[in-house]
């Protein structure tokens, strides 16, 4: 009688337990292999991890704030100092609601300004950026 109560549990326990290693193991060395490879990096259990963004630059957990500012500098450099929320869109990939956030916690009045131009357009002015493009 022993043996026959130890029987299913006897197989299902390692089987089991073998699931739960295999499951962890493939999201372990699935977050890894895709870091290597490049891909966008999803949000995970796992959080950081790194990964490239668009542009090619890697990307390591937190610094993907920071990462973005720069990704959104590089964009003004492109526009010659001056962007909107879309030129922003269109280079990172970004929602709009992700775009206008970003761009307006960058605006400090020194280093980002925004203005309002004649037919009511933000525009994101980037003194640093174009004072090169005006030879000043």
């Amino acid at each position: 009688m022993g043996m026959f109560f130890l029987f299913p549990f006897g197989i299902l326990i390692p089987a089991l337990l073998i699931f739960l290693a295999l499951r962890f193991g493939s999201r372990l060395f699935g977050e890894f292999f895709r870091s290597v490879e490049g891909r966008e990096h999803r949000s995970g259990w796992l959080g950081g991890g790194a990964s490239r963004d668009g542009d090619g630059w890697r990307r390591v957990g937190p610094v993907r704030e920071q990462n973005l500012e720069a990704r959104i500098v590089r964009v003004a450099f492109k526009r010659k100092g001056r962007i909107t929320v879309s030129d922003i869109v269109l280079e990172t990939g970004l929602s709009i609601k992700q775009a206008e956030d970003a761009a307006n916690a960058m605006v400090d009045g020194v280093r980002v300004r925004m203005e309002v131009d004649d037919r009511g357009l933000v525009v994101y002015e980037f003194p640093e950026i174009i004072v090169r493009f005006e030879g000043g």
